[in-house]
């Protein structure tokens, strides 16, 4: 067959089947196990759009670069519902059906504890960008790599700052969801408030289905605590913040963990989330540099207002850098082999919009970029550290009328 003939039926082949030519550019897919319903909807959508940030600024620069040869990322993804169950089929059928090479691990610390077994039965490197707790990583695995810096960096930051920024504050009191990360962080937070010097008068769980908070925050309002701190989940600690009001519950600070990071927390509460303080792993102010794909973290932010109509917060950007991190780990292997990509992801110390990302013996970062942060006239504000401070602290929680 003359070769002008044979493009013509393999076009015209193409075309029926669906299936593009042998010569069309190859595609390199991840595999990403999301919660877009149910419980976690709200972070598994925030997830979806720090990795569609990544893919579409790598393919917009060609594809990844593979030894020379160009090759477009492509999102294998599916719904787990939020449920873990499903989240451990579905990354199974991401590895034995879909065979992808690579993996981003699902939502949360329970759930990429839980995955994160499948991946290192399967020799599958897979990249967590929303699990923080150090038990998830202390398994001895080899293919789990966390962008989140560990817990207790957090919570040695905010003891430090607000024993400096409010030297009376004495007592500590703790509530937390009875779930991996939230009993994770609270346990951390204890201890890092033992070893400042604070007492911790207040330390409880409560299940996932409470809604009545009433009890636990009367015994802490009892307590006379200069420091309350709520971890959960964002639409628990709207329910928190709202049942202190009506209860009359005050402090000097209150913290909560992680949910005014998130502006669904003041969009909800309004004017009851002033003066409320949280965490976080990243900000935009803190302004890395990212000669790869965004140039800086403000960029970054740009980038993201424009196509979202809203800022980054450190759960979209988290998973961008997840993303990023292994596009740049499979460039500098030349190789989409597992092996090679896994060893540079072991060995490189990536520089990023979202900072230095450095996998420790663990697998989990060990770069520390923790922040204080406040929500000063419905805006967060960043507390610390010093070199990307914004305002000062507002001490006192006043019950709103």
């Amino acid at each position: 067959m003359k070769p002008n003939l044979l493009m013509i039926v393999l076009m015209s082949a193409a075309s029926l089947t669906g299936v593009a030519p042998s010569y069309a550019q190859e595609v390199l897919r991840i595999g990403a196990p999301l919660a877009l319903t149910g419980a976690l909807a709200d972070a598994g959508v925030k997830s979806k759009q720090g990795y569609d940030v990544c893919i579409s600024a790598v393919n917009d620069k060609g594809g990844v670069d593979v030894n020379g040869k160009k090759m477009k990322l492509e999102l294998v993804e599916y719904d787990y519902q939020s449920d873990t169950s499903r989240a451990v089929q579905i990354v199974q059928r991401l590895i034995n059906v879909d065979s992808v090479p690579f993996l981003l691990a699902p939502y949360g610390s329970g759930d990429t504890k839980a995955t994160a077994v499948v991946a290192e039965r399967n020799g599958v490197p897979m990249i967590a960008a929303a699990a923080a707790t150090p038990s998830v990583f202390d398994q001895n695995f080899q293919n789990l790599f966390g962008i989140l810096f560990p817990n207790r960096m957090i919570t040695d930051q905010e003891v430090a700052y607000y024993k400096q920024s409010v030297p009376d504050v004495k007592k500590v009191a703790i509530l937390a969801l009875n779930s991996l990360f939230p009993k994770a962080i609270a346990g951390e937070l204890a201890e890092s408030a033992k070893v400042g010097g604070l007492e911790v008068v207040y330390n409880n769980i409560y299940s996932p289905d409470t809604t009545d908070f009433s009890n636990a925050l009367t015994q802490i309002k009892g307590l006379n605590a200069d420091w309350i701190y709520a971890t959960g989940y964002t639409q628990d600690l709207i329910t928190i913040r709202r049942q202190m009001n009506d209860l009359g519950v005050t402090a000097k600070i209150v913290s909560m963990t992680a949910g005014p990071a998130y502006p669904e927390f003041a969009d909800n509460v309004q004017g009851l989330a002033e003066n409320v303080t949280t965490n976080s792993w990243w900000h935009e102010n803190a302004n890395y540099n990212d000669s790869n794909y965004f140039g800086s973290s403000l960029k970054y932010n740009e980038i993201f207002v424009q196509r979202f109509k809203r800022n980054a917060t450190y759960l979209e950007a988290a998973a961008t850098a997840a993303c990023e991190t292994l596009v740049l780990a499979i460039q500098e292997a030349k190789s989409t082999s597992p092996d090679a990509v896994r060893k540079v992801l072991r060995e490189k110390t990536f520089e990023t919009f979202y900072g230095p990302v450095h996998f420790g013996k663990t697998g989990q970062n060990d770069f520390n970029a923790a922040l204080v942060m406040q929500i000063q006239k419905g805006k967060l504000v960043v507390l610390a550290p010093a070199n990307l401070k914004q305002g000062e602290l507002k001490v006192g929680f006043p019950v709103a009328k």
